[in-house]
């Protein structure tokens, strides 16, 4: 496969031939140089990825930019700790509530109210911590296939997609050798797809010098199994659902074990104005395995 070059500000990435070129940039959130992509204009969409090794902006959202572009502005940053922005102070990884402080101060350098938040795993949670938190801020809200937002099942139901969970995202030797690394994207893919593992890759080989993968060795020790993992949107995010006034969307794929639709059912039960779509032959990655439907839905929903 022809892989081009990204060329921004001295950022240099590898992207499909046929992508786009997007517009790239820094801006200081908090005192982090944040790495964002600003593409479009019209009504401000802002996209947050999820967590692991090698995952940012580009690579979660490379085939939905272009989209969404061309009805809105779509606006997609690296979290502090990921992709090209900076890395957390002493190596440690931050968790969901502190990128979540990120994102506002993010939201705030650009001067950013009313917008639609559209969140991807982890990325869900502080989507909805947002809307809970500043919901001047947030018009719309879009929570796609989120095991850090979804709730628990309860009892046995939870085995499964805690023993997935963990194979997927527990951190082993095989994630410091970069074919070990790529032989576990199957986990997150419904079929392989070249374009997407370019990218990862890439992603793969810049995360052992800048820092990412050190973060997820330390995520290893503080975040070490799924059930006190969900406490924090038992605390934070599940008893505000049912009073946020904020339209909610939750995109899930019907085929990934770690977040099973039954979770996502629990979830939109939650909210007070709450719908769900399920994509069939998806798995987490959901918008790389359907991208036509799934950029469709949004700018649907997000126009509505």
């Amino acid at each position: 496969m022809m892989i081009g070059r990204c060329l921004v500000d001295g950022w240099k990435t590898t992207m499909p031939q046929n992508a786009t070129a997007l517009n790239g940039a820094y801006i200081d959130a908090g005192g982090v140089r944040t790495f964002y992509l600003d593409k479009g204009e019209g009504p401000v969409i802002v996209l947050m990825h999820g967590s692991s090794i090698a995952i940012d902006a580009c690579a979660t959202w490379f085939r939905t930019i272009d989209a969404l572009a061309e009805r809105f502005r779509v606006i997609a940053f690296d979290q502090i700790g990921f992709g090209h922005t900076d890395m957390p102070p002493g190596g440690h990884y931050l968790g969901r509530l502190e990128r979540a402080r990120h994102a506002v101060d993010f939201l705030d350098a650009l001067e950013l109210d009313d917008v639609i938040l559209v969140g991807h795993s982890e990325g869900g949670f502080m989507g909805s911590h947002m809307a809970i938190t500043q919901p001047h801020r947030v018009a719309r809200l879009v929570v796609i296939t989120s095991g850090g937002t979804a709730p628990r099942l309860g009892g046995a139901l939870d085995e499964p997609w805690m023993a997935a969970s963990a194979d997927a995202y527990g951190f082993t030797e095989a994630m410091e050798n970069e074919d070990g690394f790529m032989a576990s994207m199957d986990k997150f893919l419904y079929a392989p797809d070249e374009e997407f593992l370019g990218i990862i890759r890439s992603n793969y080989i810049h995360a052992r010098t800048s820092g990412n993968l050190g973060l997820f060795r330390d995520r290893a020790t503080a975040e070490p199994n799924p059930a006190p993992y969900t406490a924090l949107q038992e605390a934070h995010i599940h008893p505000h659902l049912p009073s946020l006034d904020v339209p909610a969307l939750l995109v899930w794929a019907n085929n990934d074990a770690t977040v099973p639709v039954e979770r996502g059912l629990r979830l939109m039960e939650l909210f007070g104005d709450g719908h769900m779509h399920v994509f069939d032959k998806a798995k987490h990655m959901v918008m790389i395995d359907q991208a036509a439907k799934f950029n469709s839905l949004l700018l649907g929903w997000c126009g509505a």
